[in-house]
């Protein structure tokens, strides 16, 4: 009697769990598997790894995968040296060779041994830019010590919408039937063309979080507005977190840079980042940006209800923030030291794909 696919998955099962045939025999009485049989399938397992047995040549024929084929997509698929960005997709492969997506993709996969990596949003950085980053980076490296980089209280501003942006090609919705036969409440997102946001202020440290402030509705953040209403905030955060002994974090907006924002932490900071000393154009060395805000809205989008407004908005945020674990943003900031020596061997340029 042949064997299913199922028992032989079933049997491999058993095998590698350490039975042997007689005991896989006994296992499954009313099977009426033959003892000679068991053994030659666990004969092939221990050899093999798998209980299937294929013929060389054996199966349905190749056809897309042909070794022309493989060569065009070898050539198509992989940039140049001497010409990045030359690279095309699978989609457009198939459409030029009349091909699947689907045997491209594995002309790559299997044939080709590569694998895909998703693009990752960076600043742009130009020259002088990638100078301040590299000098900067270095100055920050010997100022802040494995201990002291404790005591940073790193600060950001980011923007929530009512309505964040749906990535289409992740959120999918899978059915039996025709597009056409799914409820419309499955498939169709709303969402309007000019969404309400809302505008949060917060910073981390090793061991706590701060609060976090919302700015007030239509409130524009400049140097008056940021030094009197959200200034005091933050430090009121870094007093309770680490009293003391703490050095203030923020980036090089207009308003953090101003003199009367820079003038006040001098007054009120036991120690803080000055506008000429943290690199330029570099989310990617602060701990909000690269951990924090992203954690945040990946547990936002997997919120339900949606809130409808932005009252809702701030107290889904508010309950997010609060059960924020604190353990993946100590060790966020504990790598801190660890993107200033990346960025520094990068010559102050991009590092992330590096890490």
């Amino acid at each position: 009697m042949a064997l299913s696919r199922d028992d032989k998955v079933r049997i491999q099962t058993l095998r590698e769990q350490g039975l042997g045939a007689k005991a896989i025999k006994a296992a499954y009485p009313q099977k009426g598997w033959k003892l000679r049989t068991l053994q030659k399938i666990c004969q092939r397992i221990d050899k093999t790894g798998s209980a299937e047995e294929r013929k060389v040549g054996s199966g349905r024929p190749k056809s897309a995968r042909s070794a022309a084929n493989i060569a065009v997509v070898q050539e198509m698929i992989c940039s140049q040296e001497d010409a990045p960005g030359t690279s095309k997709s699978t989609r457009q492969i198939a459409g030029e060779m009349g091909i699947s997506a689907t045997s491209v993709r594995n002309i790559a996969k299997v044939d080709l041994g590569l694998f895909s990596f998703r693009r990752m949003p960076v600043q742009v950085i130009n020259e002088a830019t990638r100078l301040k980053r590299l000098t900067r980076c270095k100055q920050l490296l010997r100022r802040l010590t494995v201990k002291k980089q404790k005591n940073v209280f790193f600060s950001d501003e980011k923007l929530f919408y009512v309505s964040p942006p749906v990535n289409s090609q992740n959120d999918r919705v899978w059915s039996a039937g025709r597009k056409r036969d799914i409820n419309p409440q499955r498939l169709l997102v709303q969402r309007a063309k000019f969404s309400a946001s809302v505008m949060v202020l917060a910073g981390v440290c090793c061991g706590g979080k701060g609060s976090l402030h919302f700015v007030a509705e239509k409130a524009k953040i400049n140097a008056d507005y940021y030094t009197n209403n959200l200034l005091p905030k933050l430090i009121e955060d870094c007093n309770s977190l680490v009293p003391n002994d703490f050095i203030f974090q923020q980036d090089g907006a207009p308003a953090h840079t101003s003199r009367l924002a820079q003038d006040w932490l001098i007054q009120n900071t036991p120690d803080f980042i000055k506008k000429d000393e943290w690199p330029p154009n570099s989310p990617d060395l602060n701990p909000l940006d690269y951990h924090v805000w992203g954690a945040m809205l990946e547990k936002y989008q997997a919120h339900t209800p949606k809130p409808k407004n932005k009252t809702e908005l701030k107290t889904v945020l508010q309950a997010i923030w609060n059960d924020l674990p604190q353990e993946p943003i100590d060790r966020a900031i504990l790598s801190f030291r660890t993107r200033l020596q990346a960025c520094i061997k990068a010559q102050g340029g991009h590092f992330e794909h590096l890490l």
